[in-house]
């Protein structure tokens, strides 16, 4: 039997991937087992091993994949310059694009979304989720703070608190589009809602002075 070279254990490792991916989005985490990604990828148990360690390294694995591939890793995410407002929706609708056009990367958010129950065995990938949403959030209120400090945003905002209500509508946007992609388009509808709250940030009163007359 002639030896794999490393192209084909690449692509064993990628098919493992592919498959474990469509099988954990269409039946859970939980209720997928390494026999039936085995079955799915064409290869044997040992074969997983050999590239994986267990069923959450897998998991672990397909997140680094897809995130590297689409430019969403947090080291990525960090990197995006923000000079004004309008770089910041500019960032998101990369996103959005990302998510709309790119199945495998819809998949993605469906499976940790609702797909994964992140139980014990998956509490590791869940608190990297949650240091990812809190890097991105206090990197936000960053940007925030100096843009109001260069006089483009009032200096009454609370940058913090902003940047949190950022947070929440960005996931809440993505959470109702993926459970209903009928209902609106990220890219057209989700991003509006994105400009709206970005505009009124830089309309900002606080509610003690809005019934104080000119």
């Amino acid at each position: 039997m002639a030896r794999k070279t490393k192209a084909d254990a690449e692509q064993t490792r990628q098919d493992i991937l592919d498959a474990a991916l469509e099988l954990f989005h269409a039946k859970g985490y939980s209720r997928t087992t390494l026999e039936d990604i085995a079955l799915s990828a064409g290869v044997t148990r040992g074969a997983i091993y050999w590239h994986f360690k267990d069923k959450v390294d897998l998991f672990s694995a397909i997140k680094e994949e897809v995130e590297r591939s689409t430019e969403t890793r947090l080291e990525d995410l960090l990197l995006l310059s923000v000079t004004n407002l309008s770089d910041m929706r500019d960032n998101l609708l990369r996103l959005f694009l990302n998510l709309e056009r790119d199945a495998r990367f819809r998949r993605y958010f469906e499976l940790v979304f609702f797909r994964a129950e992140f139980t014990e065995e998956l509490q590791p990938i869940m608190e990297q989720f949650k240091e990812k949403c809190w890097c991105m959030q206090q990197r936000d209120a960053k940007d925030l703070k100096r843009l109001q400090q260069e006089g483009k945003l009032p200096a009454q905002l609370d940058c913090t608190q902003a940047a949190l209500g950022y947070r929440c509508l960005i996931l809440g946007i993505i959470h109702s589009w993926l459970m209903d992609d009928g209902l609106f388009s990220l890219a057209e509808q989700g991003s509006a809602l994105v400009d709206d709250y970005l505009q009124k940030l830089c309309l900002y009163k606080p509610m003690s002075e809005k019934g104080k007359k000119s």
